[in-house]
Order: C-alpha cells, then structure tokens, then sequence
C-alpha cells in the first residue's frame, strides 16, 4: 500500500488472507499426528517467522529539498597575493549550474597557530550549504608564531579583496558576500564585519576593491577584549601569553587593544549573528556578552543566540588540562550545535541578508514553538 512518505507493503503471496491464517492452514495440513515431530515443529517455526518478518517499507524523498548544486567545481590552492606561500591560499567551491549566486567565505580556527582551510571547508555542515545556492570559498591565513597581529586580519582582508576582484571570473555576486569561522575563525569573521568601511588593516593587493562583506557568522569565536581575556586565562592556569601578540598582554597592550572587537564596533557594520556556549571553557561566554554589549551601545546590528551549556565546538566542548598542557574531551559542554536551533538559525540569517537581500533587522526562527528565541539589537 502507499503512504504520503513512502510505500508500505507485505510479503507478495497470491492468497489474500492474512499471514496468520496462511500460517493456520500449514498446522492443517501438518495434521495433529505429526505436530509433536520435530521436523514439522521446525517448519512450522520457519513459517510462522515467514510470515510475521516478511514486510516490505520504502520511503521516496519529495521535492522541495535543495538542489541549488547539482555540480560543482572544486578549485583549490588559488594564491590571493602575488608570490603567497600555501597559508596565503584559498580553496574555491562554485555551483556550475548557478550564475551570480552569493558568495559564504570560511575562515578556519585554530588558536592562531594550527588549521588549514581543507580542515574547515570540508567539515560536512559548511558545504552542504552549496546545496542552498551559495558558492564557498575557505581560506588560509599566516600563523603564530612566524606571524604576529594583526596578519591574520590583512590576510583576510586580501582574500575578500581578492575574492571580489576575480569574481567574474568565477560567477558569484561580489556584493554579497558573508564571513562565517568557527573560534579564532569566528574572531576573524567579526572582525572583518566590525571594520568594514574602513581602511583599517587594509594592505597589499587589489586596494581598489572593498573588504567589506554584507554579513557575518560568528560561532564561539567573540574574544570581545584581549584584557579580560587574558585575566581569564592566567585564572586558569594557562599562562598570560599569546602567541600572535608575541608574548604576554601586558607587555602588547597596543597588538591586544588592536585585537579586541569593542574597539572597532560600530552603527554602520553588516549584521552579526553570535552563537556562544555558556560552557565555552576556551572562549568563556562573558566575551560574548562583552561584544553584544558593545554592540548595544554602538547601535550595530546583531542576533545572538545562546547555547545554554553549549562548549566550545559543534559536536563536543573540549575542556583545558592544565596538568597536560593540552585539552580533554570532557567537561567543556555540550557541542553547539547539539543545540537544534542552531543549524536553522544560521541557514535563515544567510538567507535572509543574502539570497532574499534584505536590509531588515534579521529577528530569529522558531523551529520550537517558543516565543523567546534570542537576543537582537540594536535595542
């Protein structure tokens, strides 16, 4: 029989009554002289497993479900400045059947030290947003401790200037375009949204291409200030020194001042959506809340959406072992992307400012039924 999800059916035997009765007229048959003998015994078993096993279930997937790309043309180790080594590379993942379609830029985390933009572009959530009609790019940036701040940040500049320069080459839209990074990936995103319309850490190539970018998606990722940081990780056992500062805060107060997203939020910056952890134990939560704050007060707009024991990853919350200097799986929340919000709410940001273009205050979904679904502003 037939079902709206799929087709349901039984064993395909000619005699229309029902598996019981099939069964019945076997022990019949049999006769009661031989019920008690153990061949028949055992056939009768068979039979009865026959007929209570022997179903048929099968389920057809129904449009609408995406298929914005059904092919898609993967580019990889494309240099974004002249005589770049691989850590000032990008990796290209565009649609062949879509023209104009906005453009999501990955940028992965790491701690300023580790990562790699195959590491992130290939984690299964990212691409599967090339079946919603995005192309994607992910890219590499220069790593503590050869690389001191702020060249992370001009890298990532440099590869949304380099991004937009090109993009008749490849056929996305360079005005629409959003930042999203995971950690340190999130920091850098923020960042690139709290300086766009300005000149600031703007240099090397295509200079006469805009780094701006129309949204971004900031996951676990908000160290709003170095100083609070810091204090938070000395209280931790984790030493007070930065890689990518080049020693302790104290001793860079300006690199740390630089590195701090409230020192450069303001009214006219894309939107941002903030997905944080209360459990975060790498990036505690207060620097979420910090940047939000930030944000009130400057006018800027954002979503923020809390995961209430939420650590710091999308499948687990690692944890610092001071004793091992490294981290432990445990401890350190839930993933947050346990959290079932959290995928839908990304997916209908982007495409509220991306693919519909829309110049209102994103506001949330509901995929709960709750009334209360974050945090937006400015107030």
């Amino acid at each position: 029989m037939h079902s709206p999800y799929g087709r349901i059916g039984q064993s395909r035997n000619a005699n229309p009554q029902p598996p019981f009765a099939f069964m019945n007229m076997r022990f019949l048959t049999l006769g009661w002289a031989s019920i008690f003998n153990r061949p028949s015994l055992l056939i009768c078993c068979l039979l009865a497993t026959i007929a209570t096993t022997h179903a048929q279930i099968r389920t057809v997937t129904k449009q609408p479900y995406p298929t914005g790309a059904n092919s898609v043309a993967w580019i990889t180790n494309v240099p974004y400045v002249e005589g770049g080594g691989p850590q000032q590379q990008l990796d290209l993942y565009i649609p062949t059947q879509g023209k104009n379609m906005p453009l999501i830029v990955y940028v992965h985390g790491g701690g300023w030290e580790h990562g790699d933009k195959a590491g992130d572009s290939l984690n299964p959530y990212n691409l599967q947003l090339l079946w919603d009609g995005y192309a994607v790019a992910s890219v590499n940036y220069r790593l503590a401790p050869a690389a001191i701040w702020p060249t992370q940040i001009q890298d990532c500049k440099a590869a949304i200037r380099w991004l937009k320069a090109h993009s008749h080459q490849y056929g996305y839209d360079p005005n629409r375009i959003a930042a999203i990074g995971q950690s340190v990936g999130g920091h850098l995103a923020a960042m690139l949204g709290a300086t766009s319309g300005s000149k600031t850490f703007e240099v090397g190539e295509n200079l006469d291409s805009s780094s701006d970018v129309t949204c971004v998606v900031n996951l676990f990722g908000a160290v709003a200030d170095f100083a609070t940081f810091a204090k938070y990780r000395e209280d931790m056992g984790l030493g007070e020194n930065f890689s990518f500062l080049g020693g302790s805060v104290k001793d860079h107060t300006d690199l740390a001042r630089s590195a701090s997203l409230v020192n450069y939020v303001h009214a006219e910056e894309p939107p941002m959506l903030v997905v944080h952890g209360t459990a975060d134990h790498l990036v505690p939560y207060i620097q979420a809340d910090l940047l939000v704050e930030a944000m009130d007060k400057a006018g800027a707009p954002y979503y923020f959406h809390t995961v209430v024991g939420g650590g710091h990853g999308q499948y687990f919350g690692p944890n610092f072992n001071t004793s091992r200097t490294g981290f432990d799986a445990g401890g350190g929340g839930i993933g947050v992307f346990e959290d079932p919000i959290v995928e839908p709410l990304i997916k209908a940001f982007l495409h509220h400012y991306l693919l519909e273009g829309r110049k209102d205050l994103f506001t949330g979904v509901d995929v709960t039924g709750s009334e209360e679904h974050g945090r937006f502003g400015p107030k």
